[in-house]
């Protein structure tokens, strides 16, 4: 199961953790299933190395503080940065490419290159 985000645990559970984080945020009508099957996918491919949570209900403070005006978002968060933000329905590898990007980056960066 995926985590629940509010105002009051957004700074701990996405901002202050050291993997990628997907910040969803799905409206629970015909296309809820669909999406947290693409969600399923991605925890599965990727396990423990990212993390992923859910924006609770009509939780207006952070769809406000991050701008999100439609559902459903995916918003990756990586260091306490957004470095990706996917609007409207997608599929697991759109979702998958920018995770695979952020750890092509840290291999390099072990590398030295």
């Amino acid at each position: 199961m995926f985590g629940s985000i509010g105002m009051d645990n957004f700074q701990s559970e996405v901002l202050e953790q050291n993997r990628p984080v997907i910040l969803a945020y799905i409206r629970r009508d015909y296309q809820y299933r669909e999406q947290t099957d693409v969600l399923n996918n991605i925890s599965k491919r990727f396990g423990d190395a990212v993390k992923i949570c859910l924006i609770e209900g009509e939780s207006t403070g952070i769809l406000r503080r991050l701008k999100i005006g439609g559902a459903p978002a995916f918003l990756i968060f990586y260091r306490g940065k957004e470095t990706a933000r996917i609007l409207g329905r997608t599929n697991a590898e759109t979702l998958a490419a920018p995770l695979a990007l952020i750890g092509k980056q840290n291999e390099d960066a072990h590398r030295g290159k």
